[in-house]
């Protein structure tokens, strides 16, 4: 969410663009109003195509914002930057899922990414990159069997360079000590792991000038109606929002409205934001999550709403009549120079959908709303799922199918040259090269995947009273050759008639393993299938010697 220490964001948008750095006025236009703008294609796409999924959209001012996409078949997966001029592409590292891939700035050419980790590490949300400068300067990612290892994260802030959270699912660590909602702190030098005691999953994290917030589903995480909820403290009804003091984590003073036909636990928030000098913005709806939420859907009740005021946070009394029973406020934007915000309005039906038209909605703090529909006719380009505004006049939302639509009056403000935005990124610090596990399966059978030796079990030792020694009944051992399907191979030389098995073992345990085949004696060749996340350390062939 928008960091605490630029006021900057909101200048920019009421008087003009940065550009070299310095504000430029903008010339008097129509009345701003939504409208489609799309990158231009990528190369050899003759049309402008969607950049799928999104996964996170955060500007630092009006001429400078970030979209993270989970890509297509025809845009690559990654992350996109705005110029104040047009959208292009950034990174081809450090994206990921749309479900977790979020975004941070740290600075104005500073920011986080949760991502993928490098690979051969896998899973969304497990990996961080940070940017600066224009490069990826640092990547964080732990091996699953690790002592503390990084949990899914899901939500992201930073209030200066040295001072980030990450939070994410509700969890614990390998010893069962601590247990709750996963996060991380960045102080400057290291992150360090915590665990929140209501073990709810984290949905958003925001920081402002006061400190720090974040929003909560009623279960363990996103859509997860099974993983049982570890509470520190009995809730009657869910505690959806926190305080971060320091490294405690304090309940807010806010539940849900009561609602005939609505389950104590049948509301959720799902997005924070802020502007400076007003109060946070926490929306929702109903749960999608935890034990009252239906199978395939969620609680029906209007969306959510809330405000701090008088020193409690208190749902606004909105106008209903333009919602359906399930619909949701599925991301808020704040805006700069008001007291309003906009918020990404869609039903649990249609979070995926590539086809509806976007909802957006304007909300005011006495609970008006103006809701409008993108495109206003022809064919939906996808719901609203992200929406970010660095002015009352200037803003971006996002659809599910990855369209931008851009709210302005069509003032030109110039482009921000800033190098770090240039150029695009392709190189991340590879974490997991301290692992013995390879990067990538080998191009050319090279041995990138190379196993450990093989020990072949040993025979047993020939009668005492027999002087007469025989040869091994294996000789002429091939080196273990990967290919690009992860399938090894290996080829021996066999003096006598045996039933043979090769075997794959991690940790002393096989994890791969051919069957006890019958052979003559004479040249053969062995094959199994390996797993990456089941990379063996050692091989071991098991013979049986039989009669011809």
């Amino acid at each position: 969410m928008r960091n605490p220490l630029v006021p900057l964001a909101a200048a920019v948008a009421l008087g003009g663009a940065a550009v070299g750095g310095a504000l430029a006025p903008a010339p008097a236009s129509a009345a701003p109003s939504w409208r489609l703008e799309q990158p231009a294609p990528p190369a050899g796409a003759p049309y402008k195509v969607p950049l799928g999924r999104p996964g996170d959209l955060q500007c630092w001012s009006a001429t400078r914002c970030l979209l993270a996409v989970e890509g297509n078949a025809t845009v690559a997966r990654g992350l996109y930057a705005y110029d104040g001029v047009e959208w292009r592409p950034l990174s081809t590292v450090c994206g990921g899922p749309a479900d977790t891939t979020r975004i941070a700035w740290a600075g104005p050419d500073e920011f986080w990414t949760i991502s993928e980790p490098s690979r051969p590490r896998l899973g969304g949300g497990l990996g961080l990159c940070r940017f600066r400068g224009g490069q990826v300067i640092a990547s964080y990612s732990t091996a699953p069997e690790s002592a503390d290892p990084f949990r899914p994260m899901t939500a992201a802030a930073c209030r200066a360079p040295d001072d980030c959270w990450f939070g994410g699912v509700g969890s614990q660590d390998p010893s069962g000590q601590r247990v709750g909602s996963y996060h991380l702190r960045f102080d400057g030098q290291a992150l360090t792991s915590h665990y929140a005691p209501q073990g709810r999953g984290v949905s958003d994290l925001l920081a402002t000038a006061d400190g720090w917030w974040e929003t909560t589903y009623a279960g363990a995480q996103r859509e997860d109606r099974d993983t049982p909820i570890t509470l520190a403290v009995p809730e009657e009804q869910p505690r959806t929002i926190h305080q971060i003091v320091g490294t405690s984590f304090v309940n807010a003073r806010f539940t849900a409205l009561s609602r005939p036909g609505v389950p104590a636990e049948g509301s959720e928030l799902l997005a924070a934001d802020w502007a400076p000098g007003n109060v946070p913005w926490f929306v929702g709806g109903g749960a999608a999550s935890g034990a009252a939420a239906p199978e395939t859907g969620s609680v029906p009740r209007p969306p959510i709403a809330v405000r701090l005021a008088d020193g409690f946070y208190r749902e606004l009394p909105l106008d209903e009549a333009p919602f359906g029973a399930t619909d949701r406020f599925a991301d808020v934007a704040a805006v700069p120079g008001s007291d309003e915000a906009w918020v990404a309005v869609q039903s649990f039906q249609e979070r995926g959908s590539t086809t509806a038209r976007a909802r957006v909605a304007r909300l005011r703090p006495d609970g008006t709303v103006a809701l409008q529909r993108l495109p206003a006719g022809g064919a939906g380009r996808g719901a609203a799922a992200r929406i970010e505004f660095t002015g009352p006049g200037e803003g971006w939302l996002v659809t599910t199918a990855g369209w931008l639509f851009h709210f302005t009056d069509g003032a030109p403000r110039g482009r921000d040259a800033d190098p770090a935005f240039s150029r695009l990124i392709t190189y991340r610090p590879n974490e997991a090269v301290a692992q013995a596990i390879p990067d990538a399966p080998p191009v050319d059978d090279s041995q990138l995947f190379a196993p450990p030796p093989v020990e072949p079990e040993p025979e047993p030792e020939p009668p005492v009273a027999r002087t007469r020694r025989i040869k091994a009944l294996m000789a002429k051992l091939s080196r273990p050759q990967v290919d690009r399907r992860l399938r090894l191979r290996i080829s021996f030389t066999l003096r006598r008639p045996a039933r043979v098995q090769l075997q794959a073992r991690r940790k002393g345990k096989v994890v791969a393993r051919t069957p006890l085949r019958r052979l003559k004696p004479g040249r053969h060749t062995l094959r199994v299938q390996l797993r990456r996340d089941r990379w063996p350390d050692a091989l071991r062939f098991v013979t049986r010697e039989t009669r011809r």
